[in-house]
Order: C-alpha cells, then sequence, then structure tokens
C-alpha cells in the first residue's frame, strides 16, 4: 500500500476550516467579534498539534512499510524526510472490545465459568481429593503401603510342621490404592482398591447411599459379616487379623447387599444387612451351580449410635459405645473357604478338592464391641458347618463342625498415668479354633500381646506384636514389627 503524497494533516484541516466558516457564515453574528476569533484561533493551534502528531505517525508507518518490502526485495529503505527517529520499542496496541448488549454479556458470564472442571483439591482422611465446583463428581486418590518384618514366620500354622519353620523375612506385606468418590449425585457413590503385592482387585462397588435406612451395594467387596474381617486391616488393633479368621471368614464376594441403620440414637437403634453373592470370592466370573450365596447380619445399639468397622479407641469415647450383633450365611459351591486373590475358592484343611456344588456351607457368628475413655474390647464367636453332598446321609464323614472365638482388648494407659505417651497402646488377645468337634487335641490357639505407637491414627502406625502359637501339644512362639503407612 502506497500513501498519498500530500500530507493528510492539510486536507483535514481545510476540511474542517472549510466547515468552521460555513458554520461561521450560517450562525448569527456574535456578540464580541474579537473574543469569538480568540476561540477560533485557540482550536486551530489545537487542530494543529493533533494534526501534526497524526502526520508524523504516517510517516513512521510509510517508513516501516518500506523497510518491510525492502528486506522483501533486499533494497534499502528511504528513511521519510524530517522524520523523528524510529523508536524499537514494540508500540503497545490496544485492543477495542466490541460493544455488547446485556443479554450478551450475561450468556458470556455463564459459559466463562466451569461445567464439569475440577474447582477445587484438597487433602484428607481419604487422601488426596478432587472435586468439581458443582459437587456433581468427586475422586479421592489414596496409597497404602504395610511393611512387615516377621520371624520365624509370617503366616498362621495349621500343622505341627508349621510350626517348625525357620523362614522369617522382611515384606512388603500389603501395597494398596484406593479410589473413592461420588458420580452425577453425591450419594451415588463408587470405591475402588487394588493391591499391587498380589496383584489382585479387591473391590469395586457402587453404592446408593441416599437414605441412612437403606442403602444398596453392588459390586465386588467384603460381606457384611463380623468385624474382624470387615475391618480394614489398615484399622486393626494388632498387626494382623486372629488364627480365627482365615477358617470361618466369608471374605469378598461378588453380589448385592442392602443395609441401613433403624430408629437411630434410640434405645433399639439396630442396623441390618442381608446380601445375596455368586459365592465363589472374587476370583470366578460366573458361578459353578445354581445355588446362591445368602448371608445376614443384625445389629443392636443399646446405647444409641452405631461404631465404624475400626478397631482401638482412637477418638475416645466420652460416653460408652455398645453395639452386639449375630450374623448367619449360607452357600453350596466347590469351596470351603475364601481369600481375595485369583485363588479365592479354597478347601479346608483335611478336606477334599471341592467339585461343583459339592459342599453346603452353614455358619454363625455372635459378636460383642466395646469402646469408652480409650478402652476398647470386642469378642467374636463363631460355628461353622460343612457338608459333603456327595456323601450318603449315613457318613460319618459327610458333616464337619468347626468352633473358633476371640477376645481381644486395647486401652492408651495415658489416661491413667500422663508421663506415658498420648498415642502409645497396649492390647492382648487370646484366639483358638477346633477345626473339627469330633476330633481331639487338634485344638489350634494364639495369645498375642501387641504394643502400639499411633503417629497419626491408624494412618500412620508402628506395631510390635508377640504371639504364643499352640497346636494340640505343641507351640512356638513368633515375633512382628510393622510398620503401616497411608497417605
Amino acid at each position: 500500500m502506497r500513501l498519498i503524497s500530500k500530507p493528510l494533516s492539510h486536507i483535514v484541516k481545510s476540511t474542517l476550516t472549510g466547515a468552521l466558516l460555513t458554520h461561521s457564515a450560517m450562525a448569527a453574528e456574535p456578540k464580541d467579534p474579537e473574543q469569538y476569533k480568540q476561540e477560533l484561533l485557540t482550536i486551530e493551534r489545537r487542530l494543529d498539534a493533533k494534526l501534526k502528531e497524526l502526520d508524523e505517525k504516517l510517516k513512521r508507518l510509510e517508513y516501516l512499510e518500506q523497510r518491510e518490502s525492502a528486506r522483501m526485495t533486499d533494497a534499502a529503505p528511504v528513511a521519510p524526510e524530517n522524520a523523528a527517529p524510529i523508536a524499537t520499542t514494540p508500540v503497545k496496541v490496544e485492543k477495542i472490545a466490541p460493544v455488547q448488549t446485556a443479554e450478551e454479556k450475561k450468556s458470556d458470564k455463564a459459559d466463562a465459568k466451569p461445567k464439569e472442571g475440577f474447582a477445587n483439591v484438597s487433602y484428607g482422611k481419604n487422601g488426596f481429593e478432587f472435586r468439581t465446583e458443582n459437587d456433581k463428581f468427586s475422586l479421592a486418590i489414596q496409597n497404602r503401603i504395610q511393611a512387615r518384618y516377621a520371624i520365624p514366620f509370617d503366616s498362621d500354622p495349621r500343622s505341627l510342621s508349621d510350626l517348625e519353620r525357620d523362614d522369617s523375612s522382611f515384606m512388603i506385606r500389603r501395597a494398596r490404592t484406593r479410589l473413592r468418590g461420588h458420580a452425577y449425585w453425591p450419594w451415588l457413590q463408587f470405591y475402588l482398591q487394588y493391591d499391587w503385592s498380589q496383584p489382585v482387585l479387591r473391590d469395586l462397588t457402587l453404592t446408593i447411599d441416599k437414605y441412612k435406612w437403606a442403602k444398596l451395594w453392588v459390586g465386588r467387596g467384603k460381606v457384611f459379616y463380623n468385624d474382624e474381617r470387615v475391618t480394614s486391616s489398615a484399622n486393626q488393633q494388632f498387626v494382623n487379623r486372629s488364627i480365627v479368621n482365615d477358617l470361618f471368614t466369608v471374605d469378598r464376594q461378588q453380589g448385592v447387599q442392602v443395609f441401613g441403620n433403624l430408629f437411630p440414637g434410640a434405645w433399639h437403634d439396630i442396623s441390618y444387612y442381608a446380601g445375596v453373592f455368586t459365592g465363589l470370592g472374587v476370583g470366578e466370573s460366573s458361578n459353578d451351580d445354581d445355588h446362591m450365596m445368602y448371608s445376614g447380619r443384625l445389629q443392636w445399639n443399646p446405647l444409641g449410635g452405631q461404631m465404624p468397622f475400626s478397631q482401638s479407641d482412637i477418638e475416645y469415647h466420652e460416653e460408652p459405645a455398645l453395639n452386639f450383633a449375630v450374623a448367619a450365611a449360607t452357600n453350596r459351591s466347590r469351596c470351603t473357604v475364601f481369600a481375595t486373590d485369583s485363588n479365592s475358592c479354597r478347601d479346608l484343611p483335611g478336606l477334599a478338592a471341592g467339585q461343583d456344588g459339592q459342599y453346603r456351607i452353614n455358619q454363625m457368628m455372635e459378636e460383642v464391641r466395646f469402646k469408652w475413655r480409650g478402652f476398647s474390647m470386642q469378642h467374636e464367636m463363631h460355628w461353622k458347618e460343612v457338608v459333603d453332598t456327595f456323601k450318603s446321609q449315613g457318613d460319618p464323614a459327610r458333616k464337619t463342625n468347626m468352633m473358633g472365638g476371640l477376645v481381644q482388648a486395647g486401652y492408651f494407659p495415658h489416661y491413667l498415668f500422663p508421663l506415658i505417651p498420648k498415642n502409645l497402646e497396649f492390647a492382648g488377645r487370646y484366639a483358638f479354633v477346633d477345626p473339627n468337634t469330633g476330633f481331639k487335641n487338634d485344638r489350634q490357639q494364639e495369645a498375642s500381646g501387641v504394643v502400639t505407637y499411633f503417629f497419626n491414627g491408624h494412618l500412620n502406625k508402628v506395631n510390635f506384636q508377640v504371639s504364643h502359637l499352640t497346636i494340640g501339644n505343641q507351640s512356638n512362639q513368633r515375633y512382628w514389627l510393622q510398620w503401616d503407612l497411608t497417605f
């Protein structure tokens, strides 16, 4: 583009001057001609200054245009005559926003607000939490590491040869990641837990938590049966569960559960749990027959309020809390005991490997839990019947009856002796298992003591446990040192 050779200021000045003269001719005779003349001269001087500034800018623009053209053609640009030096600093250009109506501005503000984007990040008891501004979605990410040293062995002994093992070792006993939150509505909750040390998907559930008196749970996870198993291993009072757990647990299953709390706060405060499951644990995607597993738990909270599934009175209950519970479960499958891994369906010691639909399992449990001012106590008693349906009615080996139970208690002595650290707890436990009530001298027993220091409740703690383990007339000691860290 080429600029016109005649200065633009002359053209503009001529045009404006003509307009002023025309206006003067058409207007009435001024009362004070001399004053009117001075006003016109003042206006003309201001106009000259503005037009001069405009001419200078146009000359600079013409020079920049020539320099760009010369760069393209390798020719030297010609500086404009009598032009001021060209500044090398960039010229600030202000964008003029288009005029908007009130309705358009309101629409722009609505569009600018994030609809589904994450608005904030926080850290709490469930780890790092992401939550949308409209609270339609949330996601909490939490990790856990449990490092343990065991001597002379780790797993619970079930035979005399197990008592004689000497395989002391360091181990990462548990390494897990948890994801939890809600989607679309705060009451549509999800939970996922993956174990990297096995590895196995331990939990994947959806829960409709809209009404306290009736909640629906769907997916893969723990059956609400007994406290020792339902309570997370991260929230245990001891390093690990008792010798009762492996033989009587219903463990994790895939299915549906309904649960709720009725008459909260009253003397007849009741919590209930009922579920239907495939009955093969978590390692199978389909049933081995047309029979399902059924379970139920009924809990009475006589002092008002149900306690969460968590051991030790780290919350320090000012008022006593007490729960009584009974539970039952029945199942028919090839399984006689369960564990959470790819080989979830297992066989009890002494029983032959099951075939599809071979064993009918009936079991019951009663439980007491109590917490008050740093003291905690719990008790469980289990009964389990295994029926081999492939054997005749008169065969004495058709039925196997098992008994087991435990009682444990713990206390934070700081509340009696303030010199003792507040986060230090001492606890003791006795547990027994009779794997077959029809035989003698096969009772398995555990007497354990544990010292725990809670750095940050159950999220960060160190345990040291000593156990005296007995099978029949033989016994041995086991020592555990463990650090459990959740973040």
